[in-house]
Parts: C-alpha cells; sequence; structure tokens
C-alpha cells in the first residue's frame, strides 16, 4: 500500500479511500492501464473505475494518452505523473546526507564547506539573473514564489516599518540540515547576497520551531542589476 508523503490536503482526502489508493498501487507496480484492466485487477465496474480516475485526474495524480487502432474505439491508458512520485516513500534526504558524510570523510570540513559554498555561488548567480532589474519589494516577492515552488511553503509580507517577515513553513532539507548545519548557514548568504540586504533569522525549524522566520532589512537603495553585475 502507498504511503502519503506530501501532497495537497484535498488530494490526501481522496487518495486514502481505498479504490484510488489500489489504482495508484496499480499504475505504479504495472506501468500504464486501462480503465478495462484496472476494472478487472480490482473486480469492480468500469463506471466504478473511471470515476476514480476522474478525481486522480483532477488532482494531478495521473494522466492518460490514447492509443488508436484501425478497428475499434481508442482505448485510454491510464499512468502516474511526476506529481504521484510524493506518493511513495523516498530516501534523498537519507542519500543526501550519506553523500556529505563522504565527502567530509574524505575532503574533510573545508573540502566539504567548498562544495556547499560552490552550490551557494551557483544559487545566487542564479538568481540575481532572475532579479535583475527588478525593486527589492519585486525580488523579495519573487523570492518567496521561487522557494514554495522548491517546497518550503515561504511567505513574504512587508512590516511597518519597510523591512519584510519572510516565512518558511516547511523544510525540505530539515533531516539533512540537523547533521549539516553549514546548509542553514548558506541559506542566509542566499538571502544576503541575492537581495543585497541585512537578514536576521528569528526562529528556526532545525531548532525545533514550526517554522523558519527571516527579517530582511534593505541595505541599498539600488535595483538588483547593478548587484548582479557586480556578481559577474
Amino acid at each position: 500500500m502507498i504511503r502519503v508523503v506530501s501532497t495537497s490536503g484535498a488530494a490526501v482526502e481522496h487518495i486514502l479511500k481505498e479504490p484510488r489508493s489500489a489504482i495508484i498501487d496499480l499504475l505504479k507496480n504495472n506501468g500504464a492501464m486501462s480503465a478495462e484492466q484496472l476494472a478487472r485487477e480490482m473486480a469492480v465496474s468500469k463506471v466504478n473505475v473511471r470515476r476514480h480516475l476522474s478525481v486522480l485526474e483532477s488532482d494531478g495524480l495521473i494522466d492518460y494518452k490514447v492509443e488508436r487502432h484501425e478497428r475499434g474505439r481508442p482505448r485510454y491508458l491510464y499512468s502516474l505523473t511526476q506529481k504521484a512520485c510524493c506518493l511513495f516513500p523516498q530516501i534523498y534526504d537519507e542519500f543526501a546526507r550519506d553523500v556529505l558524510v563522504q565527502l567530509q570523510r574524505t575532503f574533510g570540513e573545508e573540502g566539504l564547506q567548498r562544495v556547499l559554498s560552490g552550490r551557494t555561488d551557483e544559487l545566487i548567480r542564479q538568481l540575481k539573473a532572475e532579479f535583475a532589474g527588478l525593486e527589492f519589494d519585486e525580488c523579495v516577492k519573487r523570492l518567496a514564489k521561487i522557494m514554495s515552488a522548491k517546497g518550503y511553503l515561504a511567505e513574504a509580507r512587508k512590516m511597518k516599518d519597510g523591512a519584510y517577515r519572510l516565512r518558511l513553513r516547511n523544510c525540505p532539507t530539515e533531516r539533512v540540515a540537523h547533521s549539516h548545519p553549514q546548509i542553514c548557514e548558506e541559506e542566509l548568504r542566499i538571502y544576503r547576497e541575492t537581495l543585497a540586504c541585512e537578514v536576521a533569522r528569528e526562529c528556526h525549524i532545525v531548532s525545533g520551531s514550526r517554522m523558519c522566520e527571516y527579517r530582511l532589512v534593505r541595505s541599498c537603495g539600488e535595483k538588483m542589476e547593478s548587484a548582479a553585475k557586480e556578481h559577474e
């Protein structure tokens, strides 16, 4: 049976119903299948299966392709989408942690830090290119959207004093960060250098808080375009 790791509340409610869970398991094990094949495996009617397929499709968890033949009706073959991968056990964090441990053992603390810093430098370059020509307020809002797309559930709010409060209600790298806190320090550097601002961390998921919260204070009046040129 599948284990729900992360998806929307509505999707979880739909998926946890046994027939939909069974459909997902069958598609995972067998690849693309028709409604007829699913109905036969589950010992239910095709009408019943199609109803569940419609719900799963609306949640973005399955897709279909049309298989046409010279005779007869076209056949619809259903398969899991990339989004559905989150419904099955993942060990990305364990793998990442093991790789970092081996890097540290092989190249020492300095070598590990060079690798983490290199990754941060690349992210900063990408973000500065994304923010080129934007004002500070626009950059903060864009950053929150980018972080949310990466799974951080980010929210940025402007305070009365002009500073921003950036809240991250989820940390995709939490388990790795517990053993390698340098990751969190590199995250701070990303915000400071990308936004050219002062950053203060006010609470921290890895330290036991419900969220990571940062106070962002603009330190210059220039657009991100000039900051990007300095970084090149």
